[in-house]
């Protein structure tokens, strides 16, 4: 979109973006259309003074022009300051809403998109490209249409003094128009690439920020900071380009503007003394030419602001367009109740990237069932789970609950009855009580607190000064990995679902938290269908189901007896579990 037609094109929609704020507009409009045409009068009554007034010699006609230019100044003062006013405030509505409906459009796109974008660079599109449209709401329109009506009025007013000496004025404009033709095609791509280095900055800001514990724990500070570097060289490098094509060209523009400035001085000087113009003209010409060339210096100058917004404005509109691929269907209908019946249907599942993650899976889990779900990595299991909450859906066969296709069921309704803790357990910045009431925030104090329980959490959190009302710090970096677990199963508990799919996270923390997690499970399954991708034995022991994955396909199925008894992959991978277990025990034998 570097063409002129893209600009064009991107200049329209910008348009049709505004139309909410039509009257707005229509005024703000009027006030600038005042803010151009109120700076034009005072070289008339220079003229005036100077032809008319000194000639004659009559004072009180000098005091009359002094008053009414004093006037015109008052004038343009007020009409300044509503002008500003008003513009700033339509600025600033309009970027809220458009900051808002980007934020809004964001929670709609599918997870796919967030899994192919980087952090930090959808962050700088609704901080720095959203920006970058409202200070071309808010200035570079009001430059650009002040400036234009100025110039206009300012031709009208030449030619109509005098047309030979307007055509001398006017003389640099082609070949200005030229150059700036030129100028456009040649800066926008690297706008754009400027607003996508940006972006890599944001995101690279982000990650480090996110992993510093990481970081630090493996003292690759020097090696990050290099990578920082390097996104930062790349900004400063294509600015300095964009920067060099810029100060090569706009000064050339300002020195034609300004030789043709000098050449309606030369040649009206020399229709003054051939007795064809009056000194009150001339200084009124010239009043006007000075005020030619400042509309279009800084008209050449918006233009590095149009081409910033337009960049912006491409990367904004971008992300507006994106599509979620999992949307509730025409048909799709609320469920008030569900019992927790789990059907896989002959399931094949590709991911975007093209790499399959399930081939023709059919299983069934029963309600009030827990099944376990075991496999190597990248068996399907987190697939699996992602299918039955609707994550994604299947690429083949049909996903069921309660014997209906979770497609015909509206998300929110879906995501009512199903609920997932993760491995990673995330929380929000804010206190313990925000967090637990996250998923159903209508729930009594009770409610929390027996959740809480329940998950074996309310005792640690009673012993922070400030309880439930405990601030845990971005991504609740104040807890233990223990006790964020802990708050999610209460979190899950609380939001009360029919089915949880859960990730089990035990593998991270120590002996003590590992029991408290386990006895908040066991409170947590109860009566409810639960896959779990099961690390720990005694979930996969005491499992109603276990589904063995590999390679995206169901090898085996059937309760832990069973399979060990096949000696098939489900025996190999538990007895690597137990050798796993024992040797901690086998070395702290042999040192004793």
């Amino acid at each position: 979109m570097a063409s002129g037609g893209g600009n064009t094109l991107m200049l329209k929609r910008l348009i049709r973006e505004l139309k909410p704020y039509r009257w707005q507009l229509a005024a703000a409009i009027f006030l600038t259309a005042l803010n151009a045409g109120v700076p034009l009068l005072p070289p008339q009554f220079q003229r005036r003074i100077i032809d008319d007034a000194l000639q004659r010699k009559d004072l009180h006609y000098i005091i009359l022009l002094i008053a009414g230019l004093i006037g015109i100044y008052l004038l343009n003062s007020l009409v300044d300051s509503a002008d500003s006013y008003l513009r700033h405030v339509l600025g600033q509505r309009f970027i809220f809403d458009l900051r808002t409906r980007l934020y809004e459009h964001l929670q709609r796109l599918s997870l796919s998109f967030f899994e192919s974008r980087q952090t930090g660079d959808l962050m700088s599109r609704v901080t720095n490209d959203v920006r970058s449209l409202e200070m071309l709401v808010t200035h570079t329109t009001e430059f650009i249409i002040v400036d234009s009506l100025r110039l206009i009025g300012i031709i009208i007013l030449l030619f109509s003094m005098e047309w030979r000496l307007a055509l001398w004025a006017l003389l640099p404009v082609p070949l200005v128009a030229i150059i700036l033709r030129w100028f456009n095609k040649v800066i926008r791509p690297t706008f754009r690439q400027i607003r996508k280095d940006m972006g890599m900055i944001n995101a690279e800001l982000e990650e480090n920020l996110a992993g510093m514990r990481v970081i630090q724990a493996y003292g690759q500070e020097p090696r990050e900071f290099q990578d920082f570097l390097t996104v930062c060289r790349a900004y400063f490098q294509d600015t300095v380009r964009a920067i060099l094509r810029w100060s090569t060209v706009f000064p050339g523009v300002r020195f034609l503007s300004s030789a043709g400035a000098a050449l309606v001085l030369g040649v009206g000087a020399w229709m003054v003394i051939q007795g064809e113009l009056s000194v009150g003209t001339l200084v009124a010409f010239v009043s006007y030419s000075a005020m030619f060339l400042e509309p279009i210096n800084r008209l050449t100058e918006m233009d590095n602001a149009i081409q910033e917004a337009l960049a912006a404005g491409e990367r904004i509109y971008e992300l507006l367009d994106s599509q979620p691929e999992i949307v509730d269907l025409p048909d799709a209908q609320d469920v008030e109740s569900v019992q927790g019946a789990i059907t896989f249907e002959h399931v094949s599942f590709v991911y975007p990237s093209g790499i399959e993650a399930l081939h023709d899976v059919s299983f069934r889990v029963e309600p009030g069932e827990t099944v376990a779900l075991v496999g190597p990595s990248g068996a399907g299991k987190t697939s699996i789970a992602n299918l039955v909450a609707r994550f994604y859906d299947p690429t083949e066969g049909r996903v069921l609950l309660d014997g209906v296709d979770v497609r015909q069921i509206r998300l929110r309704s879906l995501r009512r009855h199903v609920v997932t803790v993760l491995q990673d357990t995330f929380l929000f910045s804010g206190t313990i009580r925000e967090n637990l009431l996250y998923g159903r925030p209508e729930a009594t104090e009770e409610e929390m607190i027996a959740a809480a329980k329940a998950a074996y959490a309310h005792d640690f959190i009673m012993a922070f000064p400030q309880g439930y009302d405990t601030e845990i710090g971005e991504r609740g970096i104040r807890l233990s990995g223990g006790q964020k677990q802990r708050l999610a199963l209460a979190r899950a508990i609380l939001a009360n679902p029919r089915v949880l799919i859960l990730d089990e996270a035990t593998s991270s923390v120590d002996a003590e938290a590992e029991y408290w997690i386990q006895r908040a499970l066991t409170e947590v399954l109860k009566g409810r269908t639960a896959i779990v991708i099961a690390h720990r034995l005694s979930t996969i022991r005491s499992a109603d189901k276990i589904i063995v994955l590999e390679g995206g396909r169901v090898v085996e199925m059937g309760r832990h007896e069973t399979l060990m008894q096949r000696a098939g992959l489900y025996s190999q991978l538990y007895a690597r579990q137990v050798e796993m277990v024992a040797l901690p025990y086998a070395a702290s034998c042999t040192e004793t």
